[in-house]
């Protein structure tokens, strides 16, 4: 068995049912026996109350996709270089850190960065994408399997299981793919469009 939430739940439940049938066995109650049983059950307790919080930020991921296309680091040369040595920094961060398989950055048409696993074919934003930054809000694809508007994504990369819009502003955003559903966790998300935000002031220096 992994260690997990669900395990660190069952071992603090299990303590827990031995610790109270123990008591219920002891012919002789003691003070030093009564707080030994006291600090056991709430030992229990912490374990459990441990195990669900664990359980909340775990990524309820499933099978890794076998994704086709080939792993690549693409930018617009035109742009600065301190922004692309942001990009390049952030882009690779989210790559190594989370469970992000593919990245597109784009901006007012042009697709800016593509990182990780990428189609060869030229992205076009359709619905989903103009939809985030119209309402400037980040839009989660847990699955795109049961997305009726997953051809957007074709040129992005193909068969990507789950996708993350984040707006940057309201002519660009960040496009993620995951390797597998339900792979981004809410802190995952959280960071990302707090890094959104500070492109989106590096933009704004630069005039992008």
């Amino acid at each position: 068995m992994g260690f997990n939430g669900k395990s660190l739940v069952l071992i603090g439940t299990i303590l827990f049912i031995f610790q109270i049938a123990n008591f219920f066995s002891i012919e002789i109650i003691t003070p030093e026996l009564e707080r030994a049983q006291v600090i056991a059950a709430i030992a229990s307790l912490i374990i459990i109350l441990i195990g669900f919080l664990f359980k909340q930020f775990e990524p309820l991921a499933g099978e890794k996709a076998d994704l086709k296309g080939e792993n690549k680091f693409l930018f617009d040369k035109n742009i600065p270089d301190d922004v692309i040595d942001e990009l390049a920094w952030g882009s690779e961060t989210i790559l190594t850190s989370t469970a992000a398989a593919a990245i597109l950055i784009h901006n007012d048409g042009v697709n800016i960065l593509r990182r990780g696993i990428t189609s060869s074919k030229e992205f076009n934003p359709g619905e989903t994408c103009l939809r985030s930054i119209k309402d400037m809000k980040l839009i989660s694809l847990v699955n795109t399997k049961f997305y009726p508007g997953r051809d957007e994504f074709y040129n992005f990369c193909p068969d990507i299981p789950s996708i993350l819009v984040v707006p940057i502003n309201n002519k660009a955003f960040i496009l993620i793919g995951g390797w597998s559903a339900k792979c981004f966790t809410k802190s995952d998300e959280k960071w990302i469009n707090n890094w959104s935000k500070k492109i989106n002031n590096i933009f704004a220096k630069n005039n992008i």
